[in-house]
């Protein structure tokens, strides 16, 4: 059976990181003061200046698409392929998972789309997901929506996905992960690493971006003893100093990683300092 998957714009800004691939991908949508929206699409991103009026602290927001979008994106697909395996933005970030489930309950849908129930795989580690998936549908190995959905679940938690906000008072702001940040808001100049799961967990807190890569790499050590893929994440404004002792850091403990752009879903939220980690077993 051919299984095309939908991930959205919060596993990557960049639809040229899934080309060649079954995957497909839907841009969620960034909200400005004045009520007006646009999809959340690199060529909108760089046309609307949206990092700059982050750093310059406008207050923007995101909303899921809308079912009328979604319904579309179901059909189109529906043309190519005989099912189709929907991995929403984890359901503690948006409301897009509860737009899912809805949409896909229509009858036309029965036995046609499966939305994954997903409150733990974030950013790059949701990307990396759907490339899996999609290489193991071609090959034969998955062929049938049941087996997708088992695989997700048996390796969801070999998927880890820390962020470092590079502002806690506006992620606050936004209802996200608001118990763990209020016991360090007040702290000066203090930084904290969040791993992202069905509940976010403070991983730790440090006054450095690089003693906080540290935690990152004792992870690594302790759980990923076994082949990983590291990606280093930041936002195109995320100052070189930061980025460069991060990564000093990294090769310093002779840590191997690439690098990639958070989606700007997660930097609308957490602000242009934001830097984020993803750890995948291969």
């Amino acid at each position: 059976m051919k299984i095309g998957i939908l991930i959205d714009s919060a596993a990557t800004s960049n639809p040229k990181d899934i080309e060649g691939t079954q995957i497909e991908w839907i841009p969620l949508h960034v909200t400005f003061p004045n009520n007006t929206d646009m999809l959340d699409t690199l060529e909108n991103i760089e046309k609307n200046d949206v990092m700059n009026r982050i750093a310059n602290g406008e207050m923007l927001k995101t909303s899921q698409a809308s079912p009328g979008e979604l319904e579309i994106k179901y059909d189109e697909m529906l043309t190519k392929y005989e099912h189709i395996i929907h991995i929403p933005i984890p359901g503690n970030l948006s409301s897009m998972l509860q737009t899912a489930f809805m949409t896909a309950s229509d009858e036309k849908y029965t036995g046609k789309v499966t939305v994954y129930d997903n409150n733990d795989i974030a950013a790059m580690a949701l990307t990396e997901m759907a490339l899996n998936l999609s290489e193991k549908n071609i090959s034969g190995e998955l062929d049938t929506p049941q087996k997708m959905i088992n695989y997700i679940e048996e390796n969801k938690h070999s998927t880890y996905v820390g962020i470092i906000p590079g502002d806690l008072k506006k992620l606050a702001s936004g209802g996200r992960a608001t118990g763990i940040i209020a016991t360090v808001l007040n702290i000066f100049k203090t930084k904290l690493l969040i791993r992202w799961a069905a509940k976010p967990e403070k991983e730790a807190i440090g006054r450095t971006y690089s003693g906080l890569t540290e935690k990152v790499i004792s992870r690594i050590k302790r759980d990923y003893t076994d082949t990983y893929r590291l990606v280093f994440m930041s936002t195109p404004l995320t100052s070189q100093k930061t980025c460069t002792n991060i990564r000093e850091t990294l090769n310093n403990s002779d840590i191997k990683f690439t690098e990639a752009t958070i989606p700007s879903i997660y930097t609308v939220h957490a602000g242009i300092e934001s830097v984020a980690f993803a750890i995948m077993k291969k």
